[in-house]
């Protein structure tokens, strides 16, 4: 029940994309691509935005001071009228963006308290809109939304942490508050945490999540059956996760480090390889610590690896 509601309380990343294309209707040749909300704001959709300094330039990645100053262009550009009548800025009105600063390849933006007073689908269309037009500034990897200094959370109190234009799920169709139950495998610890086991939930969950955020977010919320162990700490935050050619990005904060008590360190990573693998669109895994592989979990597993499927720590039933 506690992942049911769990899952059932999460707001998508949801949004209808429009196709973004020059008025010939061929691919825009712009330096840039500026997201705006369609008239009913049920949308995005995209115009192309040229800085000046041409598409050779904006190739290279810049500083970090050329990189907040292309990043302000940007973000003033997507509060001027869009040349289409059948668009609008994303912004809304009410909502005052305050600062913004760049830190370890991520722009942060914070925002007035008028923030938490967006409707959900407001919210996340302008959100997304933000993301993926700073996530194509060379050097820019994700986007921090705060309000008042404080991380945005999700409906559940979750920091939402960096956010990649991969996180949100491109769309068609009439979805955006669609719910579908499905069943996961995912793999918790044993009683003595040395060993894994399978376990298969049905989950209800918004139709436009995506499934590796989804097994994340239920691995985190801990098994529901008895004698399963959770392996990922409760307080543990996802600050990003992607696919790329069959590879899943999984980037925590330093919670990762306070593993349960009793729980070994191949527990934990085989818990997230294994889970994450059952999907058809993952084979392997690379974890990270706040964007870094350079570290270990605890004192005997480096996360300088890509890491593969491992059933050998798997129980039989």
């Amino acid at each position: 029940m506690k992942q049911l509601m769990t899952a059932l309380g999460m707001l998508a990343a949801a949004f209808f994309l429009v196709s973004c294309a020059a008025a010939d209707g061929k691919e825009s040749e712009a330096d840039y691509q500026i997201y705006y909300v369609n008239k009913e704001g049920t949308a995005l959709s995209c115009e192309g935005y040229d800085t000046g300094t041409g598409k050779e330039e904006n190739r290279e990645e810049p500083s970090k001071d050329a990189a907040e100053a292309l990043a302000a262009e940007l973000l003033e550009q997507m509060d001027q009228k869009p040349e289409s009548q059948e668009l609008r800025q994303a912004r809304p009105d009410t909502v005052a963006l305050l600062d913004y600063s760049m830190e370890n390849q991520f722009l942060y933006l914070n925002y007035s308290v008028q923030y938490l007073e967006l409707d959900a689908v407001t919210e996340v269309l302008y959100r997304a809109a933000v993301v993926k037009t700073l996530t194509q500034i060379p050097g820019v990897e994700g986007v921090f939304f705060q309000v008042n200094d404080a991380p945005l959370t999700d409906g559940t109190g979750n920091v939402i942490g960096v956010m990649t234009a991969d996180s949100f799920v491109d769309n068609t169709g009439d979805t955006i508050n669609a719910y579908k139950r499905d069943p996961l495998t995912l793999y918790f610890a044993s009683e003595d945490g040395s060993s894994l086991k399978r376990e298969q939930v049905d989950v209800v969950y918004s139709s436009n999540v995506s499934m590796e955020k989804l097994v994340m977010e239920q691995l985190i919320a801990g098994p529901q059956a008895e004698g399963y162990k959770a392996t990922l700490p409760s307080d543990v935050t996802i600050l990003n996760i992607r696919v790329t050619d069959g590879t899943c990005y999984v980037n925590f904060d330093e919670k990762l480090q306070n593993i349960p008590s009793g729980v070994t360190e191949d527990a934990v990573i085989y818990s997230v390889v294994n889970s994450l693998t059952e999907l058809s669109t993952i084979r392997k895994v690379q974890i990270s610590v706040n964007g870094r592989t350079d570290r270990m979990l605890r004192e005997s597993r480096s996360l300088d690896k890509v890491y593969e499927r491992n059933l050998e720590l798997v129980l039989d039933e």
